[in-house]
């Protein structure tokens, strides 16, 4: 956590946003984005032999060069994207949580809109989803389908911390701050100011 500090601005007493950071990628995590990595970097070089060998005058030998680099060249927009759209800090201000990613726009939640706020240990269960958009590289990212929970929407690092806000008529968001329990207190705090 940065910092909370008060001041008095014609009258109002304002507070300024309380921001968290997000828990560091957890082991799984790494090694999955690690993976991806060296995975399409290998396959950038048989592309990279053929053309030194002069091999790519060969029909059979030119269209394996494509494939492959075709190949590598999504797994690094996959990468890329993941990368762009890991959450880096949590703020809690007074009416809403915004989730600030790397690169891509913050995702905004405001207190009307939540149920409730609790840790729900997610660890084991979004490496068994049914369904999932980005299960590991640079975090677990999108939306998920679990047995056990249904509905959700990551934003999380580290499985093993993890927060859950129940939101009306919307998926469960979960998010990974690295200070879990100091995070939903200020959280459930805010909120209830809010009330």
């Amino acid at each position: 956590m940065i910092g909370h500090s008060e001041y008095v601005t014609k009258g109002k007493r304002l507070s300024t946003p309380q921001i968290f950071d997000c828990a560091p990628l957890d082991t799984y995590a790494q090694r999955i984005t690690q993976g991806f990595v060296f995975v399409g970097g290998t396959l950038t070089l048989p592309g990279l032999f053929l053309a030194l060998s002069g091999l790519l005058n060969y029909q059979i030998a030119y269209y394996g060069a494509v494939i492959s680099g075709a190949v590598a060249a999504t797994l690094l927009v996959f990468v890329w994207l993941s990368w762009a759209g890991m959450p880096l800090t949590l703020e809690v201000h007074t009416d809403q949580l915004i989730i600030k990613r790397r690169w891509w726009r913050a995702i905004r939640v405001p207190f009307h809109a939540v149920e409730a706020v609790t840790i729900l240990n997610v660890a084991t269960d979004l490496q068994r989803t049914a369904r999932a958009f980005n299960a590991g590289v640079f975090g677990y990212q999108g939306p998920f389908t679990s047995a056990r929970y249904g509905r959700l929407f990551c934003m999380v690092t580290d499985r093993d911390r993890t927060i859950a806000i129940a939101r009306h008529h919307d998926r469960i968001l979960i998010v990974s701050p690295y200070q879990p329990t100091t995070f939903m207190a200020t959280l459930r705090e805010s909120m209830s100011a809010k009330d």
